[in-house]
């Protein structure tokens, strides 16, 4: 008889799971509210706009974490890891700046400005992850 491994699985203990993981959820989360808002167009986060690749951005530092977490050396993924959150940042104060976008500001001033605190205390992990691996 043939098991269903789906039925079985079950997800990870929140012990398990790393602090930095976490926040990084839930900067996800907290990104999807304000990328998906009224005042953010919806031409702007389809295709290549600005909306795209913030959304990507953020999938990519969860991504590199994960592979960081597994790997032997971890130093390589983290320092990518650093420069993408450093990317995200750039991409955010661009939505923000209405020099650079047609529209106008396409994410509210207060929402960026906790979006980028989240950010930074995710940088101060992953800072102190890295420190521990010198």
């Amino acid at each position: 008889m043939q098991r269903n491994f789906r039925a079985t699985a079950k997800p990870p203990e929140p012990k398990d799971d790393l602090l930095i993981m976490k926040k990084t959820r839930e900067m996800i989360a907290y990104g999807h509210d304000c990328l998906y808002n009224k005042q953010f167009p919806r031409n702007q986060r389809i295709g290549n706009a600005i909306g795209a690749q913030i959304e990507k951005s953020m999938y990519e530092i969860l991504e590199g974490l994960s592979d960081a977490a597994k790997k032997e050396h971890k130093k390589t993924a983290l320092t990518q890891v650093d420069a993408k959150i450093y990317n995200l940042r750039q991409l955010l104060m661009i939505a923000v700046d209405p020099k650079m976008n047609t529209r106008g500001v396409l994410i509210p001033l207060d929402d960026q400005r906790r979006w980028c605190e989240k950010l930074e205390e995710m940088g101060k992990i992953l800072g102190s992850w890295l420190n521990k691996l010198k």
